[in-house]
This record gives C-alpha cells, structure tokens and sequence, in this order.
C-alpha cells in the first residue's frame, strides 16, 4: 500500500512539474521576445531615419560643427597615396570656411591611427595612438571618413560620412568638391 501511494505522489509530483513548465517555458518566452521587439523598434524608430538622410544635411551639419575630423583610412598600402591626397584636399576646402585649429586630422593604416595634436594650425604635432582609441576620439564629432576599398559607397548619417572608394575615386576626390 505504501508503495501504491508514493508512486500516486510520483506521479503527481512529475504531473505538477509538468503543469510548472509550460508556464517557465512562457515566460523564458516572453523574456526573450520583449527585448526583441523593444530593439526592433528602437531600430525602426531611431537607427533606420537617423541613417537615410540627404548629404545637404550632413554638409550643414559639418560646417556648422564646432569641431570636425577628417580620418583618412586605407588597409592596403596599393590605396594609401590616393587616400592621403583626397583627404588633404578635403581637409583644405574646409580650412577655406573654418579655422584649421577646429579640423582633427586622422591617419588609420592597418596597424595604428596617426593624428595631429590640437587639430590642424600652424604646427602639425603628429601622434601615434591605436585604431580604437582614434575612433573613440572621433566619436563626439561630425566626422568625415575616407575609406580606402575596392569597391565604391556611401554611407550619409546627420554627423558621420563614410566615403569607400578605390584609387580611381580617391584620386578624383569628388567630396572635396561637393563639401565646397
């Protein structure tokens, strides 16, 4: 008999955790689908619009800035010397509208970011830093990014531009025009 009534609680005690389950399995659910739907939308609402906007605002926002950065980035050596020439050309159309002072100037190759000290004047104090803490450096500013790549985009945020490009586009360097 006592057998008969401790396989009675077995069974009713496995019968419980059954029951228990589906409503840990719900809510482990739940717990993973709100943040899902919340980063969705935060997504949709607030990344998506901030990413499609046309250059003339990116251009007001630049000139407008109190300070900007010009980074000029390449992993390939091949596109160094096109990288290098169009970002001086971009540096030297907004020296025209904005003291030289207010331009950081970056230099990112495959192992290191070199940048002028206090921003472009009339001294230029390079500086030898890592690639992450250039970036991070950049982050508060309305930056300009000329990426060395073998194949052409952009990419227009309100503060940021992402120019990829390959020697052919670096050496005519259309944004200097554009940002003029």
């Amino acid at each position: 008999m006592a057998k008969l009534e401790e396989k009675k609680e077995e069974k009713k005690d496995a019968k419980q955790q059954k029951e228990e389950r589906p409503r840990s399995d719900a809510r482990t659910g739940l717990m993973i689908a709100i943040p899902l739907v919340l980063a969705f939308g935060i997504f949709v609402f607030v990344v998506l619009p901030s990413l499609s906007v046309p250059f003339s605002t990116f251009k007001s926002n630049f000139a407008s800035a109190t300070r900007v950065a010009v980074i000029a980035s390449y992993k390939d050596p091949a596109g160094s010397g096109a990288t290098l020439q169009c970002a001086a050309q971009s540096v030297q159309v907004a020296a025209h509208s904005r003291n030289a002072t207010t331009i950081d100037f970056y230099v990112i190759n495959q192992t290191k970011c070199i940048y002028s000290v206090g921003g472009l004047g009339h001294t230029f104090t390079p500086a030898t830093n890592t690639i992450s803490n250039c970036m991070n450096m950049t982050k508060s500013e309305t930056s300009l990014y000329l990426n060395y790549s073998a194949v052409n985009s952009t990419v227009i945020t309100p503060y940021k531009l992402y120019i990829y490009g390959n020697v052919q586009y670096m050496g005519k360097c259309p944004i200097a025009v554009d940002l003029s």
